[in-house]
């Protein structure tokens, strides 16, 4: 029998490979190049790590996915790479998407509660309180990009207040030095810390220059003239977009603007998109690992499945660098 301390994850840590190479070698369900194999067959022996009976039926567990807004490219390209994942391994994905709408959140979950998952990947809307729901479950739960205040799950992302550090020193940099942040309510956890970060430059970096922020509503319709009085009334050289969907309303203003305007404008904002070449004018980008996040999230939910109904109520976060890329 298998040794019950012994999960993919230590093997896949052990071999230095993915838990899913680990999962196709074991089930053999995918060719593995021969170096690859031996490695995770020598350490398969080294753990002393038995597969299930092949007369028993592997167990094919659903796995449900509550994004925040499937609007973003972010979320957009981190359910590629969790969908990838999960089909090479036979896993069934329930996606929902909760349109930012904490209320719909809670039915999201208990709605695939209900159909029997295994576990779940949330991107949660609110970080300031975690829904009672969450903490009487009994299945392992992994959070992507956004967090709660207080929780004990596993947290896989970016360190938010660095990258909109870095991002606002990048807009400095290119000569920026009325610089702007837009982004919606601080109760969002990325919000939150992307806008510290942005204040946190301006303090240490240009002393004396106030912070210019302007707060969007999620789904209204009130945004292209907001924007467009914030840009004229604060008198911004540079703007610091906390997510995509807001730079597309910013580019949306920006275009109608004079081109001298257009030119006096320096943007950046997160995740890139291929339309961005095609811009009049240029918008450089804080560009996150979508594919790493994706990949751990899924497997790391994966490999705490296995560990047990409860799975590892810890709190851990599992952090990765952004780059630039620079279009300024």
């Amino acid at each position: 029998m298998k040794r019950k301390n012994v999960t993919l994850k230590m093997i896949a840590e052990r071999a230095g490979v993915s838990i899913t190479t680990v999962s196709h070698v074991i089930n053999k369900t995918r060719h593995v190049n021969r170096d690859t194999k031996e490695a995770v067959l020598r350490t398969l022996e080294e753990l002393n790590y038995r597969s299930v009976p092949s007369g028993r039926p592997r167990k094919i567990e659903n796995v449900g996915v509550i994004l925040a807004d499937i609007r973003e490219d972010f979320y957009i390209a981190v359910t590629k790479a969790v969908e990838t994942v999960a089909s090479d391994l036979g896993i069934s994905l329930l996606f929902c998407d909760s349109e930012d709408d904490a209320q719909k959140e809670i039915r999201n979950i208990e709605m695939l509660l209900k159909r029997k998952v295994g576990g779940l990947i949330i991107a949660p809307i609110e970080s300031r309180s975690l829904p009672e729901i969450l903490n009487r479950l009994d299945i392992p739960v992994v959070l992507i990009d956004r967090q709660y205040e207080k929780h004990d799950f596993l947290f896989v992302g970016i360190n938010n207040f660095s990258s909109s550090y870095l991002a606002a020193e990048h807009l400095h940099a290119k000569g920026a030095r009325r610089i702007g942040f837009i982004g919606y309510d601080d109760s969002v956890y990325t919000i939150k810390q992307r806008m510290l970060g942005y204040k946190t430059f301006l303090r240490e970096r240009c002393p004396g220059s106030e912070p210019a922020l302007l707060s969007l509503n999620y789904h209204k319709e009130d945004s292209y003239p907001r924007i467009r009085d914030f840009l004229r009334n604060g008198e911004l050289d540079g703007v610091l977009c906390a997510t995509s969907v807001i730079c597309y309303e910013l580019i949306s203003v920006i275009n109608d603007l004079p081109p001298e305007e257009q030119k006096r404008i320096r943007i950046i904002t997160y995740d890139d998109n291929k339309w961005f070449d095609y811009l009049k004018f240029p918008v450089s980008v804080i560009s996150q690992p979508t594919a790493e996040i994706g990949n751990a999230a899924i497997e790391s939910l994966l490999s705490l499945m296995e560990q047990g109904p409860y799975g590892e109520r810890i709190k851990r976060e599992l952090l990765y660098d952004i780059t630039i890329i620079d279009r300024l």
